[in-house]
């Protein structure tokens, strides 16, 4: 009789354990399964960047040029028919060779259309960077239609 209830233990405990090795191989072939889906999907690939479109600065009538003193810079755009929004981002190096910049937007309600930028900090009092150079502003041109654009223009340091 021992032996029998010996037998049903040992059998018992064996199909615990096949039973256990089933849902484990049960569980590893349906994640590796859907693992591979996902890659095949491209679930777990990057967003393909779609270039933005562009538009010409002479296109735009856009120019820029230096104010009074070479501490600001005078961004101005001529054509503005079909486009509800401009914002910018002007970047360039001052002295010791450190990168700066601004962001803002115009204001296409007030003509002409045209904005003063700060070369350097302004709060109470203004504190205008040296040696500026590397002057490059980049558009973001938001038609009436939704549509958005990119313009770029650069500024020469030497026609301070």
């Amino acid at each position: 009789m021992k032996d029998l209830l010996k037998d049903k233990r040992i059998a018992a405990i064996g199909a615990i354990v096949l039973v256990i090795i089933v849902l484990v191989a049960g569980f590893l072939f349906l994640s590796h399964k859907t693992a591979s889906q996902t890659n095949q999907t491209g679930v777990d690939a990057l967003p393909t960047q779609v270039p933005v479109p562009t538009i010409s600065a002479s296109d735009l009538g856009f120019t820029i040029k230096y104010g009074q003193g070479g501490k600001t810079v005078i961004a101005s755009v001529a054509n503005i028919d079909g486009i509800s929004g401009i914002d910018y981002e002007l970047s360039y190096t001052s002295k010791g060779n450190i990168p700066r910049g601004a962001i803002g937007s115009f204001d296409l309600t007030k003509k002409p259309v045209s904005k003063e930028i700060t070369l350097g900090t302004c709060s109470d009092v203004c504190h205008y960077d040296q040696n500026v150079s590397n002057i490059k502003i980049v558009l973001k041109i938001t038609k009436t239609n939704g549509n958005v654009f990119e313009s770029q223009a650069t500024l020469d340091s030497t026609a301070q």
